[in-house]
């Protein structure tokens, strides 16, 4: 159970740390031709959808904790 709490809260950095890398790298990048803004548009939204999805991952890998700990107290 410890290393479920272990990774929870590993993942969760990671996960912020992604999303800041991530948002800064993105402002870096200069201005170019439209079809290349259009495509940088389209990785940015691909991403944070991306980020998205991994926080809803730690939620249930959380509510699997979770269970696993009220499992192990009532015994099943």
């Amino acid at each position: 159970m410890k290393e479920l709490i272990a990774t929870l809260v590993v993942s969760g950095i990671l996960l912020m740390v992604g999303v800041v890398v991530f948002a800064k790298v993105k402002a870096a990048i200069p201005t170019l031709t439209e079809d290349a803004n259009t495509t940088v548009n389209t990785i940015e939204s691909t991403a944070y959808d991306s980020f998205e999805l991994a926080t809803v991952a730690l939620i249930v890998l959380a509510a699997a904790a979770i269970i696993g700990i009220l499992i192990r107290a009532f015994g099943a």
